[in-house]
């Protein structure tokens, strides 16, 4: 299990959910796995890998969709609406991917709630994000690495 290793410090660790906030939402902490998490508000239909979408201020997660607009990162617990939790936001991660995305390419939103694809979408390109290794297999989706650094959605400057 990861620990907080950044000198501000900081409460819990990835993976655990928190029934009440346990630090300031939109705390970025460097933990013992070299990576940084985002402490957020949790929401509904969370996910181990969920990517979410949140807006700095509120830091109130969303599922990532086609319109998100928004910072992004991954859930590293199944949360809920009203718990809270840390989320990757630099570094590489386990992030819900659905089958067909390949490696080494830009990420983009997709029509499922709260997952990935590599499957041009205009203007859902989740900048700062790139997938890594092996392609899941499950139908649907399940978690591929992925390497982010503060990703965002939102910028109608792809493309595609």
């Amino acid at each position: 299990m990861a620990v907080v290793t950044d000198p501000r410090g900081g409460a819990g660790a990835p993976g655990e959910v928190h029934a009440t906030k346990q630090n300031d939402l939109g705390i970025v902490r460097t933990f013992s796995d070299g990576n940084d998490y985002i402490y957020l508000q949790g929401i509904g239909s969370t996910v181990i890998g969920s990517w979410v979408v949140f807006d700095p201020g509120t830091y109130v997660t969303a599922l990532l969709a086609t319109t998100s607009k928004g910072q992004c990162a991954v859930a590293t617990a199944a949360t809920i609406a009203s718990t809270f939790g840390w989320y990757g936001y630099v570094g590489s991660f386990a992030a819900f991917n659905l089958s067909a995305t390949l490696s080494n390419l830009a990420l983009f939103a997709s029509g499922t709630a709260g997952a990935a694809t590599t499957a041009i979408t205009k203007n859902a390109q989740i900048k700062g994000a790139v997938s890594r290794g092996a392609p899941p297999t499950a139908t649907g989706g399940a978690t591929q690495t992925t390497v982010m650094d503060r990703p965002f959605i939102g910028s109608y400057d792809e493309s595609a």
